[in-house]
């Protein structure tokens, strides 16, 4: 069963604008029965035997590219649809199609303008905008892919289609379980859809040293003339469900099929009867059975759902029970579009599928269904590597491992499907650094430093004699880094492994200030004589605002200074008081308790006495200096100017360790 058999949609048929030769008659039957290869041989032949000025001939480059669409052949797809357009084919829909091939092929910013053409023609038609949207995401996530790491499984792949692994650990070892059209199948019929052999189910083993065997078919029990595909097995490796689709004259139907593995062989299939309509003649493909074989995913076409293939589900008491009725996996999964080749994850209970319905990069693009932090669920695209333009489908994990395998038709594969490997790319981040003294930046021993994660990382070490700690970080997460210690006021600092490629050593040194001492609160300014806080101040008092929620049990006096020369409006205390009370004000307004602020204004009764910080900014300043009227008059005039700058600072010093709401 292929798997772009399952895109069939009714086609309005333009028979009636041809005559009735033999070839005409050959290739409208070979579309009308969705065997597209020999539609597409046909209509070329045709094609070239009708002269440029014929209507006709538009139509016929139409049905071409529009049979290219249905086997997933993009690039043909596109060059015929261009040609259909070029020769003013009427239908609008040839625009939206054509601009589907141009998003398959990559091209799209060409193909957003044969979206937004389509628009104008049908603007009511979401497809439109929702072809333009895949297209803007899809640049994007092209840019910048998740950190997995996707390899072509050569040593499985053939020249022919091959898709829809599935990986199984049977307690023993690995098997991998797959389609595939390659010449050695039992099913040796020319699809007439695909132009290739009818599929079959074929297997590798891994054995210990991690190489797989070469791909042997299934027992002719389960391969036969018929069309075998979408194999998934039960965690004991006893129980297969698989898609096995029939073909009469000018119909077809897909249907589930079961078999149970006696001794080393299969035992002969049944027909797995989900469907609750009489005379069903829907389509039941995909199949994808839960580890302990209680709950059945697949894809139908049967009414009830979204609109084309949608994801179904069937559940039992037991084993030994029957299928309940099946039920629509809702709309967070389907779409008005096709929904196909369902896989629950044991590990983690989420449901994969692969859509074309969900905004996305190409064709058939891999979701999941995630879960936000209420339990509401949404959709995820795996997005690039494991999504690109092309389709790709059929995903399947190594149990509890970021690993697995998918299939796709992206460009650089060994023949029309192929199965990828793909594994996550391992990221080593790492934080290291010691806990300093902000004054005099002495290491400090004995610091408790906490490590904090938006994954739920809670982790802590003690700095060693130098101040040093380290941890490990995990990839895209969110930390923050916490020091404590008795007598210096808590310091916090944030960082991110968020959207990282490479592996990455953070060196971070945590600054500590001591309780005993004033801390300088630098850039507050105000404008001459006034006590209004000038907007470049509130980044330093927000700073300030952090503090105090990051130490929640301590009180401060929040301290204004002057210098020594008197202002003509009012003295130095009373502008400093001022201006000490607005950054109080600042912080109450913030949400700070009143009772954890005092504003002092000191005017200039406390000179600015030097530390190492401020003497390595200016070299005619030494640790200890105190900058008073005597010793700034010694100055130049320029260097009085930066001692009256520096005495001109607001200053916090913790009055109580002990604040309790």
């Amino acid at each position: 069963m292929k798997r772009f058999i399952l895109y069939i949609s009714l086609l309005f048929l333009i028979t009636d604008l041809f005559g009735q030769s033999s070839l005409q008659k050959r290739a409208e039957n070979a579309l009308r029965n969705n065997e597209y290869t020999f539609a597409i041989n046909n209509f070329k032949s045709l094609f070239s035997q009708t002269e440029n000025e014929d209507p006709q001939k538009a139509i016929i480059a139409y049905k071409i590219g529009y049979c290219y669409r249905h086997i997933s052949s993009p690039l043909h797809a596109q060059l015929w649809l261009e040609k259909a357009i070029d020769l003013k084919y009427q239908d609008p829909i040839a625009y939206l199609y054509c601009a589907d091939a141009m998003r398959m092929n990559g091209n799209f910013d060409k193909a957003i303008s044969y979206y937004d053409k389509y628009l104008s023609l049908v603007p009511s038609d979401k497809r439109g905008e929702k072809g333009i949207e895949s297209c803007r995401t899809a640049k994007k996530w092209a840019q910048n892919p998740t950190n997995y790491k996707i390899t072509n499984v050569a040593y499985i792949n053939s020249e022919f289609s091959d898709y829809a692994p599935f990986f199984n650990f049977d307690g023993k070892g690995n098997t991998l379980y797959f389609s595939s059209s390659r010449a050695n199948s039992v099913g040796d019929k020319i699809h007439g859809g695909s132009g290739q052999h009818f599929c079959d189910l074929f297997s590798s083993k891994e054995d210990a040293k991690g190489s797989w065997s070469a791909p042997f078919p299934l027992s002719e029990q389960i391969n036969t003339t018929n069309e075998e595909g979408a194999p998934s097995v039960t965690q004991d490796g006893n129980l297969i469900f698989y898609t096995q689709c029939n073909y009469g004259d000018n119909h077809y139907q897909c249907k589930i099929m079961s078999s149970t593995k006696i001794g080393s062989s299969w035992d002969k299939p049944i027909n797995l009867v989900v469907s609750d309509i009489p005379q069903d003649t829907n389509d039941y493909v995909h199949p994808n059975i839960s580890a302990d074989g209680l709950k059945l995913y697949f894809a139908s076409n049967r009414p009830g759902g979204f609109g084309g293939y949608d994801i179904w589900y069937c559940t039992r008491p037991s084993t030994k029970d029957k299928w309940s009725k099946p039920r629509n996996a809702g709309d967070v999964v389907n779409t008005d579009g096709d929904e196909l080749f369902p896989y629950y994850r044991t590990a983690d209970s989420i449901l994969y599928f692969s859509s074309n319905g969900h905004i996305g990069m190409g064709g058939l693009d891999i979701f999941r269904v995630n879960y936000d932090a209420k339990g509401k669920p949404y959709t995820l695209n795996l997005m690039a590597p494991i999504n690109s333009p092309s389709d790709d489908f059929g995903i399947t994990f190594k149990d509890s491992l970021e690993e697995g395998f998918f299939s796709s038709n992206r460009p650089g594969g060994k023949g029309y499907d192929d199965i990828y490997y793909f594994s996550i790319i391992k990221l080593h981040f790492k934080v290291q650094g010691q806990v300093l003294n902000e004054f005099n930046e002495n290491p400090i021993p004995n610091a408790t430093v906490s490590l904090i994660g938006s994954d739920g990382t809670s982790i802590e070490v003690i700095s060693d004699e130098n101040g040093h700690y380290a941890f490990e970080l995990n990839p895209q997460t969110n930390y923050v880094l916490l020091a404590m210690h008795e007598g210096f006021l808590n310091s916090k600092y944030k960082l991110s492994t968020f959207g990282r490629k490479e592996d990455k050593n953070f060196d971070v040194n945590l600054y500590m200030t001591q309780l005993d001492s004033p801390i300088e609160v630098p850039n507050v300014l105000y404008d001459v004589n006034l006590w209004n806080l000038r907007p470049e101040s509130i980044v330093s008092l927000n700073k300030l605002y952090e503090t105090l929620i990051d130490n929640p049990n301590i009180a401060i006096e929040l301290s204004s200074h002057t210098d020594y020369r008197v202002g003509p409006k009012m003295t130095n205390e009373e502008l400093s008081q001022r201006r000490a009370q607005s950054v109080v004000n600042f912080l109450i307004a913030k949400g700070i308790d009143t009772k954890r602020l005092t504003a002092k204004g000191y005017g200039a009764t406390q000179p600015k006495v030097i530390d190492h910080k401020t003497a390595e900014l200016y070299d005619f300043l030494q640790v200890g200096d105190k900058l008073t009227p005597e010793f700034i008059k010694n100055l130049s005039n320029e260097q009085q100017e930066i001692c009256h700058q520096i005495n001109r600072r607001t200053e916090f010093k913790v009055t109580s360790i002990n604040y309790n709401k």
